[in-house]
């Protein structure tokens, strides 16, 4: 699930750097503070740790949801289309997103140490809760509402906290928090496996929680902060900043990008089922996306670094595609070895499409209007993960498993077109192929 899913408002960039826009500039400290990055250290490495610690059980769950969401349409809620209970994941997501962009004004204000515990207790809640559920306005009050709003304080607050520490290596940091939630995602679906037949659904539940609250107290013990707090700012979303065509063309891309990345999520065990592949596969093939997907979030990080984040961003996701179109549109569901293959490599591209979009984000914009360009992106961002899943499981349920792997490979193209174009319009409409950026 949204990227370096979140980051906050913190405009902390322009204290770090001078009218050059470079980040090495002499310390300034402020009440025993240094503004300089430290890059690294132990404190940093142990705030990053426990950064994708809290990751595992937020946003893992959600990456990994497409288990409880097939067991849902088989069980308690068998009454409900794929699409009807696509709405109540539709929400746990968009929140996850929509709400994580405001938390960010908060972060500045008040630290991560209050938000993380508050989050972390209304995560654990909604986990315990969800055990207990057994009609439709249960799951959606306690799976989409609750689980929801504590997963975007718990989320933003993880990845936000790694700008006091890192700056020339953020898009490496981002990418190690974030393989957190695609450790959670590949890990989840193999427990359920076993969970789901030997305890039912409450004690399954039940017990993810208490992984859930072991996670999240390992995380509040080594996350903390570095600078001071600052005046709350006000609202992030700026519609004003659709102004620059260079945001616009990012936004359309992220917003493609999430619609296919917590579609497939979603939907991938109910896909498995509907192309009558054996059971294991549904778990096993989420398995397999998170865990590449791991990588794609640390291993193009390095690359990104490098040769520039726009350049790898763009050749992962021309690459991606092309593995889409060619292989699992035809092949995908003709048995397991060739689902897991192209499932594989789709992980590892949306990996690195999740770490390497916001950091993009930073590229487009001066930095004192960071926070509210990758607000504004996101937040038109979470209407795509809103419709992807009852819209693709009216697509997997009315049609068949190929045309939803079709439709989503029409989205990517799209994402696509508006990567690139985002990149030219950072180039001033002066396209350039060997520039890094």
């Amino acid at each position: 699930m949204a990227s370096a899913t979140h980051l906050s408002s913190i405009e902390l960039d322009e204290r770090t750097e001078d009218a050059t826009g470079r980040s090495d500039s002499p310390e300034a400290p402020t009440e025993g503070v240094s503004w300089a990055y430290p890059e690294g250290g132990r404190e940093a490495w142990m705030c990053l740790l426990g950064s994708a610690v809290m990751m595992f059980p937020s946003f893992g769950f959600q990456t990994a949801i497409g288990t409880v969401q097939d067991y849902l349409t088989l069980n308690q809620l068998a009454d409900y289309s794929v699409s009807d209970v696509g709405w109540i994941i539709a929400m746990l997501v968009f929140l996850t997103l929509f709400m994580g962009v405001q938390i960010g004004p908060l972060f500045d204000r008040y630290g991560p140490r209050m938000l993380l515990i508050s989050g972390s207790i209304a995560s654990f809640a909604s986990y315990i809760l969800l055990s207990e559920c057994t009609e439709y306005w249960h799951f959606m009050l306690c799976l989409g509402v609750l689980g929801g709003s504590s997963a975007a304080v718990v989320t933003t607050v993880s990845i936000a906290v790694l700008s006091h520490w890192f700056y020339r290596r953020r898009a490496l940091a981002s990418g190690i928090c974030m393989a957190g939630s695609s450790a959670g995602g590949a890990i989840l679906p193999l427990l359920l496996r076993h969970l789901f037949p030997k305890y039912g659904w409450k004690w399954s539940i039940r017990i993810l929680s208490f992984i859930a609250l072991a996670c999240y107290s390992v995380g509040i013990a080594l996350v903390k902060g570095r600078l001071p707090p600052s005046p709350l700012s006000r609202a992030t979303i700026d519609i004003r900043a659709f102004k620059s065509p260079r945001l616009c063309f990012l936004a359309v891309a992220v917003f493609a990008f999430e619609f296919i990345i917590f579609g497939c999520a979603a939907l991938l065990p109910t896909y498995v089922r509907y192309a009558n592949l054996p059971e294991d596969v549904q778990f096993y093939s989420l398995t397999v996306l998170n865990t590449m997907s791991m990588l794609g979030r640390i291993l193009p990080g390095f690359a990104a670094d490098l040769v520039g984040r726009f350049n790898i961003l763009t050749t992962l996701v021309a690459l991606t595609l092309l593995v889409m179109a060619a292989l699992w549109l035809p092949l995908g569901s003709s048995n397991a070895s060739t689902l897991y293959a192209v499932v594989a490599f789709f992980g590892f591209g949306s990996g690195g499409w999740i770490s390497l979009a916001p950091v993009c984000a930073g590229q487009l914009c001066r930095t004192e209007e960071y926070g509210r360009f990758y607000s504004t992106i996101y937040a038109v961002a979470a209407f795509g993960v809103l419709l992807t899943v009852p819209v693709g499981g009216a697509l997997l349920q009315e049609t068949t498993p190929q045309v939803l792997i079709g439709f989503y490979s029409a989205v990517l193209v799209l994402g696509l077109v508006s990567v690139v174009c985002s990149r030219w319009a950072v180039l001033d409409w002066r396209w350039r192929w060997r520039v890094k950026i």
